[in-house]
Protein backbone atom coordinates (compact mmCIF):
# COMPACT_ATOMS: atom_id res chain seq x y z
CA UNK A 1 0.00 0.00 0.00
CA UNK A 2 0.84 3.67 -0.28
CA UNK A 3 -1.03 5.15 2.73
CA UNK A 4 1.85 5.40 5.03
CA UNK A 5 0.65 5.23 8.87
CA UNK A 6 -2.74 4.25 7.34
CA UNK A 7 -1.39 0.96 5.83
CA UNK A 8 -3.40 -0.88 8.83
CA UNK A 9 -6.47 -0.45 7.54
CA UNK A 10 -8.67 -3.29 7.06
CA UNK A 11 -10.32 -2.27 3.91
CA UNK A 12 -9.70 0.97 1.89
CA UNK A 13 -12.95 2.23 0.71
CA UNK A 14 -12.74 3.83 -2.48
CA UNK A 15 -15.50 6.63 -4.16
CA UNK A 16 -15.73 9.52 -7.00
CA UNK A 17 -18.01 11.36 -8.37
CA UNK A 18 -20.40 10.23 -11.06
CA UNK A 19 -23.74 8.76 -12.41
CA UNK A 20 -24.97 5.98 -9.55
CA UNK A 21 -27.34 3.82 -11.48
CA UNK A 22 -24.37 2.58 -13.41
CA UNK A 23 -22.98 0.04 -10.30
CA UNK A 24 -24.90 -2.50 -9.16
CA UNK A 25 -24.28 -2.44 -5.08
CA UNK A 26 -23.56 -0.22 -2.81
CA UNK A 27 -20.03 -1.72 -2.06
CA UNK A 28 -17.85 -4.11 -4.47
CA UNK A 29 -14.63 -5.06 -5.17
CA UNK A 30 -12.40 -2.26 -7.36
CA UNK A 31 -11.47 -5.31 -9.54
CA UNK A 32 -15.34 -5.89 -10.56
CA UNK A 33 -15.75 -1.73 -11.47
CA UNK A 34 -17.35 -1.01 -14.96
CA UNK A 35 -16.19 2.46 -15.71
CA UNK A 36 -17.31 5.08 -18.55
CA UNK A 37 -14.19 7.16 -18.76
CA UNK A 38 -11.13 5.01 -17.72
CA UNK A 39 -8.13 7.22 -18.99
CA UNK A 40 -8.72 10.57 -17.52
CA UNK A 41 -10.40 12.23 -14.74
CA UNK A 42 -10.90 11.26 -11.23
CA UNK A 43 -12.00 7.58 -12.52
CA UNK A 44 -8.65 6.93 -14.04
CA UNK A 45 -6.62 8.67 -11.08
CA UNK A 46 -8.82 5.74 -8.89
CA UNK A 47 -8.03 2.91 -11.36
CA UNK A 48 -4.28 3.90 -11.33
CA UNK A 49 -4.40 4.16 -7.42
CA UNK A 50 -5.43 0.56 -7.76
CA UNK A 51 -3.36 -0.53 -10.11
CA UNK A 52 -0.10 1.32 -8.15
CA UNK A 53 -1.46 -0.53 -4.42
CA UNK A 54 -2.88 -3.68 -6.12
CA UNK A 55 -6.69 -4.58 -5.74
CA UNK A 56 -6.28 -6.27 -1.57
CA UNK A 57 -8.59 -4.68 0.06
CA UNK A 58 -9.57 -2.09 -2.41
CA UNK A 59 -13.64 -1.50 -2.57
CA UNK A 60 -15.58 0.86 -4.51
CA UNK A 61 -18.74 2.83 -3.17
CA UNK A 62 -20.62 5.60 -5.46
CA UNK A 63 -22.82 7.11 -2.75
CA UNK A 64 -20.13 6.96 0.89
CA UNK A 65 -23.29 9.45 2.55
CA UNK A 66 -25.46 6.10 1.91
CA UNK A 67 -23.87 4.47 5.22
CA UNK A 68 -25.03 5.66 8.38
CA UNK A 69 -22.07 4.37 10.42
CA UNK A 70 -19.01 1.85 10.57
CA UNK A 71 -21.28 -1.02 11.31
CA UNK A 72 -23.69 -0.34 8.25
CA UNK A 73 -20.37 -0.50 6.01
CA UNK A 74 -19.27 -3.65 7.92
CA UNK A 75 -22.73 -5.56 6.82
CA UNK A 76 -21.98 -4.57 3.23
CA UNK A 77 -17.92 -5.62 3.09
CA UNK A 78 -18.82 -8.71 4.20
CA UNK A 79 -21.56 -8.91 1.24
CA UNK A 80 -18.93 -8.05 -1.08
CA UNK A 81 -16.17 -10.41 -0.04
CA UNK A 82 -14.18 -8.34 2.82
CA UNK A 83 -13.92 -6.80 6.66
CA UNK A 84 -13.77 -3.86 8.30
CA UNK A 85 -15.56 -1.20 10.40
CA UNK A 86 -14.21 1.93 12.35
CA UNK A 87 -10.37 0.65 10.83
CA UNK A 88 -11.60 1.27 7.51
CA UNK A 89 -9.98 3.77 5.48
CA UNK A 90 -11.96 6.13 2.82
CA UNK A 91 -10.22 7.70 -0.55
CA UNK A 92 -12.39 10.33 -1.65
CA UNK A 93 -11.56 11.39 -5.90
CA UNK A 94 -12.21 14.28 -7.49
CA UNK A 95 -12.84 17.85 -7.23
CA UNK A 96 -12.64 19.49 -3.52
CA UNK A 97 -15.86 20.82 -4.37
CA UNK A 98 -17.41 17.28 -4.89
CA UNK A 99 -15.82 15.79 -1.50
CA UNK A 100 -18.07 13.33 0.42
CA UNK A 101 -17.25 11.28 3.75
CA UNK A 102 -17.95 8.19 5.45
CA UNK A 103 -19.05 7.89 8.46
CA UNK A 104 -17.36 6.36 11.47
CA UNK A 105 -14.25 5.27 9.52
CA UNK A 106 -10.73 7.37 8.14
CA UNK A 107 -11.68 10.10 5.78
CA UNK A 108 -8.97 11.06 3.19
CA UNK A 109 -9.05 13.06 -0.10
CA UNK A 110 -6.57 12.45 -3.07
CA UNK A 111 -6.48 15.60 -4.66
CA UNK A 112 -5.14 15.98 -8.44
CA UNK A 113 -6.29 19.74 -8.53
CA UNK A 114 -3.40 21.53 -8.98
CA UNK A 115 -3.20 25.30 -7.90
CA UNK A 116 -5.43 27.91 -10.26
CA UNK A 117 -6.55 31.02 -9.99
CA UNK A 118 -9.33 31.38 -7.59
CA UNK A 119 -13.10 31.71 -9.04
CA UNK A 120 -14.96 34.95 -8.19
CA UNK A 121 -17.72 33.26 -6.46
CA UNK A 122 -21.44 34.57 -6.27
CA UNK A 123 -22.19 31.96 -4.05
CA UNK A 124 -22.33 31.66 -0.33
CA UNK A 125 -22.26 27.92 -0.25
CA UNK A 126 -19.33 26.62 2.26
CA UNK A 127 -17.96 24.57 -0.63
CA UNK A 128 -17.76 27.18 -3.11
CA UNK A 129 -14.16 28.36 -3.42
CA UNK A 130 -12.82 25.00 -3.80
CA UNK A 131 -10.57 25.21 -1.02
CA UNK A 132 -12.48 24.13 1.75
CA UNK A 133 -13.28 20.19 2.56
CA UNK A 134 -15.81 18.59 5.20
CA UNK A 135 -14.16 18.98 9.18
CA UNK A 136 -14.62 14.38 8.71
CA UNK A 137 -11.59 14.59 6.73
CA UNK A 138 -8.53 14.48 8.26
CA UNK A 139 -5.73 14.01 5.68
CA UNK A 140 -4.98 14.56 2.17
CA UNK A 141 -3.09 12.89 -0.73
CA UNK A 142 -1.34 14.68 -3.13
CA UNK A 143 -1.25 12.85 -6.79
CA UNK A 144 1.46 15.89 -7.70
CA UNK A 145 3.45 18.51 -5.98
CA UNK A 146 1.82 21.71 -6.75
CA UNK A 147 -1.56 20.02 -5.54
CA UNK A 148 -4.00 22.64 -3.83
CA UNK A 149 -3.63 22.51 0.18
CA UNK A 150 -7.35 22.49 0.88
CA UNK A 151 -8.43 23.34 4.79
CA UNK A 152 -11.27 22.08 7.02
CA UNK A 153 -14.13 23.62 7.18
CA UNK A 154 -13.67 26.21 9.86
CA UNK A 155 -10.35 26.81 9.24
CA UNK A 156 -7.45 24.65 10.54
CA UNK A 157 -4.38 22.84 7.97
CA UNK A 158 -4.88 19.26 7.05
CA UNK A 159 -1.71 16.90 6.84
CA UNK A 160 -0.62 16.39 2.96
CA UNK A 161 1.37 13.53 2.08
CA UNK A 162 2.24 13.09 -1.34
CA UNK A 163 2.00 9.88 -4.18
CA UNK A 164 4.63 8.19 -5.92
CA UNK A 165 4.88 9.99 -9.14
CA UNK A 166 4.58 6.80 -11.60
CA UNK A 167 1.08 6.87 -10.40
CA UNK A 168 0.27 9.14 -13.40
CA UNK A 169 1.04 6.29 -15.89
CA UNK A 170 -0.34 3.32 -13.76
CA UNK A 171 -2.33 0.92 -15.27
CA UNK A 172 -1.86 1.82 -18.71
CA UNK A 173 -0.55 -1.19 -20.87
CA UNK A 174 3.68 -0.64 -21.57
CA UNK A 175 3.22 -1.93 -25.07
CA UNK A 176 0.35 -1.09 -26.79
CA UNK A 177 0.84 -2.22 -29.70
CA UNK A 178 -0.81 -1.64 -33.04
CA UNK A 179 -4.63 -1.78 -32.95
CA UNK A 180 -6.74 -4.60 -33.98
CA UNK A 181 -9.66 -2.36 -34.44
CA UNK A 182 -10.85 0.77 -36.18
CA UNK A 183 -12.29 3.78 -33.65
CA UNK A 184 -15.85 2.61 -32.30
CA UNK A 185 -15.86 -1.19 -33.51
CA UNK A 186 -17.58 -3.30 -31.05
CA UNK A 187 -14.90 -4.54 -28.51
CA UNK A 188 -12.11 -1.85 -28.95
CA UNK A 189 -13.31 -0.08 -25.50
CA UNK A 190 -13.32 2.84 -27.60
CA UNK A 191 -16.67 4.68 -28.25
CA UNK A 192 -17.44 7.27 -30.67
CA UNK A 193 -20.43 9.07 -31.43
CA UNK A 194 -20.54 12.34 -33.17
CA UNK A 195 -22.90 15.56 -31.61
CA UNK A 196 -25.19 14.98 -34.68
CA UNK A 197 -26.35 11.63 -33.36
CA UNK A 198 -25.44 12.60 -29.63
CA UNK A 199 -28.68 11.00 -27.31
CA UNK A 200 -28.78 11.62 -23.71
CA UNK A 201 -29.94 8.11 -22.23
CA UNK A 202 -27.44 6.53 -24.58
CA UNK A 203 -24.86 8.60 -23.29
CA UNK A 204 -25.78 8.07 -19.48
CA UNK A 205 -26.33 4.31 -19.47
CA UNK A 206 -22.55 4.04 -18.97
CA UNK A 207 -22.52 0.08 -19.85
CA UNK A 208 -24.55 0.70 -23.46
CA UNK A 209 -22.27 0.13 -26.34
CA UNK A 210 -22.98 3.58 -29.05
CA UNK A 211 -23.37 3.28 -32.54
CA UNK A 212 -19.75 3.34 -34.44
CA UNK A 213 -19.82 7.12 -35.97
CA UNK A 214 -16.34 7.22 -37.33
CA UNK A 215 -16.13 7.73 -40.80
CA UNK A 216 -13.92 5.41 -42.45
CA UNK A 217 -11.58 7.64 -44.80
CA UNK A 218 -8.64 7.53 -42.86
CA UNK A 219 -8.66 11.02 -41.42
CA UNK A 220 -7.53 11.70 -37.98
CA UNK A 221 -8.71 14.25 -35.63
CA UNK A 222 -7.59 16.55 -33.06
CA UNK A 223 -8.73 15.35 -29.30
CA UNK A 224 -10.05 17.64 -27.33
CA UNK A 225 -10.61 16.66 -23.09
CA UNK A 226 -13.18 18.55 -21.87
CA UNK A 227 -13.48 18.64 -17.68
CA UNK A 228 -17.18 18.72 -17.15
CA UNK A 229 -16.62 19.51 -13.34
CA UNK A 230 -14.44 22.32 -14.05
CA UNK A 231 -16.88 25.36 -14.16
CA UNK A 232 -14.35 27.44 -16.08
CA UNK A 233 -13.49 25.21 -18.90
CA UNK A 234 -13.47 27.29 -21.98
CA UNK A 235 -14.00 24.32 -24.15
CA UNK A 236 -17.57 25.36 -25.11
CA UNK A 237 -16.49 28.89 -26.22
CA UNK A 238 -13.70 27.63 -28.18
CA UNK A 239 -15.78 25.15 -30.44
CA UNK A 240 -18.34 27.69 -30.73
CA UNK A 241 -15.62 30.03 -32.21
CA UNK A 242 -14.12 27.03 -34.43
CA UNK A 243 -17.87 27.17 -35.59
CA UNK A 244 -17.32 30.29 -36.97
CA UNK A 245 -14.17 29.87 -38.43
CA UNK A 246 -15.48 26.97 -40.79
CA UNK A 247 -16.12 27.48 -43.83
CA UNK A 248 -15.90 25.03 -46.81
CA UNK A 249 -12.96 26.53 -48.20
CA UNK A 250 -11.53 26.35 -44.68
CA UNK A 251 -12.67 23.56 -43.24
CA UNK A 252 -12.16 22.92 -39.20
CA UNK A 253 -10.29 19.84 -38.42
CA UNK A 254 -12.03 16.49 -37.13
CA UNK A 255 -12.32 17.14 -33.30
CA UNK A 256 -12.88 14.07 -30.86
CA UNK A 257 -14.27 15.67 -27.26
CA UNK A 258 -13.46 13.39 -24.53
CA UNK A 259 -15.58 14.77 -21.60
CA UNK A 260 -14.54 12.93 -18.50
CA UNK A 261 -15.02 14.02 -14.75
CA UNK A 262 -18.79 13.20 -15.79
CA UNK A 263 -21.36 14.37 -13.38
CA UNK A 264 -24.43 13.23 -14.67
CA UNK A 265 -25.69 16.07 -15.82
CA UNK A 266 -26.13 15.56 -20.08
CA UNK A 267 -27.94 18.62 -20.53
CA UNK A 268 -24.50 20.01 -20.38
CA UNK A 269 -23.73 18.83 -23.53
CA UNK A 270 -27.22 19.12 -25.29
CA UNK A 271 -26.30 22.94 -24.15
CA UNK A 272 -23.06 22.92 -26.02
CA UNK A 273 -24.90 20.66 -29.27
CA UNK A 274 -27.20 23.74 -28.73
CA UNK A 275 -24.43 26.63 -28.73
CA UNK A 276 -22.18 25.20 -31.86
CA UNK A 277 -24.83 24.75 -33.91
CA UNK A 278 -26.38 28.50 -33.72
CA UNK A 279 -22.71 29.60 -34.39
CA UNK A 280 -22.30 27.67 -37.85
CA UNK A 281 -22.93 28.56 -40.92
CA UNK A 282 -25.41 27.20 -42.06
CA UNK A 283 -26.65 25.98 -38.77
CA UNK A 284 -25.23 22.77 -37.49
CA UNK A 285 -22.42 22.72 -40.05
CA UNK A 286 -20.13 21.70 -37.64
CA UNK A 287 -21.80 18.92 -35.87
CA UNK A 288 -20.70 16.41 -38.45
CA UNK A 289 -17.29 17.16 -37.89
CA UNK A 290 -17.06 16.97 -34.05
CA UNK A 291 -17.45 13.60 -31.97
CA UNK A 292 -17.37 12.54 -28.52
CA UNK A 293 -15.16 9.78 -27.12
CA UNK A 294 -14.76 7.66 -24.12
CA UNK A 295 -12.25 5.06 -23.42
CA UNK A 296 -14.21 1.95 -21.95
CA UNK A 297 -11.71 0.19 -21.33
CA UNK A 298 -8.16 0.45 -22.00
CA UNK A 299 -7.97 -1.86 -24.69
CA UNK A 300 -9.59 1.49 -26.13
CA UNK A 301 -6.37 3.63 -26.12
CA UNK A 302 -4.70 1.97 -28.74
CA UNK A 303 -7.86 2.61 -31.29
CA UNK A 304 -8.04 6.37 -29.77
CA UNK A 305 -3.79 6.28 -30.62
CA UNK A 306 -5.39 5.61 -34.27
CA UNK A 307 -7.84 7.95 -34.25
CA UNK A 308 -6.31 10.86 -32.65
CA UNK A 309 -2.02 11.86 -33.17
CA UNK A 310 -2.78 15.23 -31.09
CA UNK A 311 -4.68 16.89 -28.40
CA UNK A 312 -5.55 20.21 -27.17
CA UNK A 313 -5.12 20.47 -23.23
CA UNK A 314 -6.62 23.54 -21.44
CA UNK A 315 -4.66 25.03 -19.19
CA UNK A 316 -7.18 26.81 -17.16
CA UNK A 317 -8.13 23.21 -16.03
CA UNK A 318 -6.59 22.52 -12.58
CA UNK A 319 -6.21 18.56 -13.86
CA UNK A 320 -4.77 19.63 -16.49
CA UNK A 321 -0.76 18.20 -15.83
CA UNK A 322 -2.35 14.49 -15.22
CA UNK A 323 -4.07 14.92 -18.65
CA UNK A 324 -1.38 15.86 -20.50
CA UNK A 325 0.58 12.77 -18.56
CA UNK A 326 -2.02 10.41 -18.92
CA UNK A 327 -2.12 11.09 -23.02
CA UNK A 328 1.81 11.47 -22.93
CA UNK A 329 1.74 7.92 -22.20
CA UNK A 330 -1.12 7.15 -24.21
CA UNK A 331 1.13 8.28 -27.29
CA UNK A 332 -0.88 11.26 -28.24
CA UNK A 333 1.16 14.63 -28.19
CA UNK A 334 -0.22 17.16 -26.78
CA UNK A 335 -0.53 21.52 -26.83
CA UNK A 336 -1.32 22.92 -23.88
CA UNK A 337 -3.40 26.17 -24.15
CA UNK A 338 -2.66 28.77 -21.84
CA UNK A 339 -0.81 27.51 -18.94
CA UNK A 340 2.83 29.56 -17.58
CA UNK A 341 5.70 27.52 -18.34
CA UNK A 342 6.17 26.54 -14.47
CA UNK A 343 2.51 25.89 -13.29
CA UNK A 344 2.27 22.50 -12.02
CA UNK A 345 5.44 20.11 -11.62
CA UNK A 346 4.43 17.71 -14.76
CA UNK A 347 5.01 16.09 -17.94
CA UNK A 348 6.32 18.82 -20.81
CA UNK A 349 3.33 19.28 -23.60
CA UNK A 350 5.29 18.86 -27.54
CA UNK A 351 4.19 22.44 -27.81
CA UNK A 352 2.45 25.02 -25.95
CA UNK A 353 0.51 28.20 -27.60
CA UNK A 354 -0.38 31.49 -25.88
CA UNK A 355 -3.99 32.74 -25.43
CA UNK A 356 -4.22 36.25 -26.12
CA UNK A 357 -7.98 37.10 -24.70
CA UNK A 358 -9.31 36.79 -21.01
CA UNK A 359 -13.20 36.11 -20.88
CA UNK A 360 -15.47 35.15 -17.31
CA UNK A 361 -17.07 31.86 -17.62
CA UNK A 362 -20.24 31.88 -15.49
CA UNK A 363 -21.82 29.04 -14.47
CA UNK A 364 -24.40 26.71 -11.96
CA UNK A 365 -22.75 24.43 -10.07
CA UNK A 366 -24.06 22.54 -7.29
CA UNK A 367 -21.80 24.99 -4.83
CA UNK A 368 -24.43 27.94 -6.44
CA UNK A 369 -23.24 30.27 -9.19
CA UNK A 370 -19.28 30.71 -9.71
CA UNK A 371 -17.76 32.99 -12.30
CA UNK A 372 -14.07 32.18 -13.08
CA UNK A 373 -11.31 33.99 -15.22
CA UNK A 374 -10.12 31.72 -18.15
CA UNK A 375 -7.60 32.62 -20.85
CA UNK A 376 -8.23 31.40 -24.61
CA UNK A 377 -7.18 31.98 -28.08
CA UNK A 378 -8.67 34.52 -30.06
CA UNK A 379 -10.85 34.15 -33.10
CA UNK A 380 -7.65 35.69 -34.92
CA UNK A 381 -5.50 33.30 -33.73
CA UNK A 382 -7.04 30.25 -33.95
CA UNK A 383 -5.35 30.04 -37.64
CA UNK A 384 -2.23 29.97 -35.90
CA UNK A 385 -3.53 27.11 -33.60
CA UNK A 386 -4.69 25.01 -36.45
CA UNK A 387 -1.21 25.04 -38.45
CA UNK A 388 0.71 24.19 -35.12
CA UNK A 389 -1.46 21.35 -34.55
CA UNK A 390 -1.20 20.02 -37.92
CA UNK A 391 2.80 20.44 -37.70
CA UNK A 392 3.01 18.78 -34.03
CA UNK A 393 0.36 16.04 -35.33
CA UNK A 394 2.62 15.31 -38.56
CA UNK A 395 5.54 15.01 -36.34
CA UNK A 396 3.72 12.33 -33.67
CA UNK A 397 3.69 9.15 -35.72
CA UNK A 398 0.26 7.15 -33.66
CA UNK A 399 1.79 3.89 -33.62
CA UNK A 400 4.82 5.44 -31.91
CA UNK A 401 4.65 5.01 -27.85
CA UNK A 402 7.13 7.67 -25.95
CA UNK A 403 8.20 6.74 -22.38
CA UNK A 404 6.06 8.06 -19.94
CA UNK A 405 9.72 9.19 -18.29
CA UNK A 406 10.25 10.67 -21.71
CA UNK A 407 10.26 14.35 -21.30
CA UNK A 408 9.86 16.25 -24.03
CA UNK A 409 11.05 19.90 -25.15
CA UNK A 410 8.50 22.54 -25.37
CA UNK A 411 7.79 24.23 -28.44
CA UNK A 412 6.46 28.14 -27.35
CA UNK A 413 4.10 29.68 -30.00
CA UNK A 414 3.56 33.50 -28.65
Amino acid sequence: MVLGEWQDASAVILSCPGPLRRHRSAVLPVSGLDLPQVLLGCESQLLAFAAHAGAERLFFTPFPEMFPDASSLAAALARAGGTGGEDAVHLRFGSVRAARILKGVRNACVLAECRTKPPLTASHHPFASGQVLPAAVSRNFLLCPDAIRPVRIGGGALPASELPAGLVGAGLPPDLGPPRNKGGEAGSGLEVTSLAQFRSAAWAAGGQRMVPAWPQDGRGAVLLPWNMDHPGSIVPELLERLARLHTPRSPTPRIMLMPFNYIGQTGIIRDLVKRVAAASEPSGALLPLLFLGRVRSLAGVAPLRRLSRVAWVDGNDPEHWWTLGRLAASGVATILLGASADQADGPDPAARFATDETMWVEASTRCGTLVCQAGLPSLRRLPLLLGLTAQTGAASPPDTVPSPRRRRRAVALA
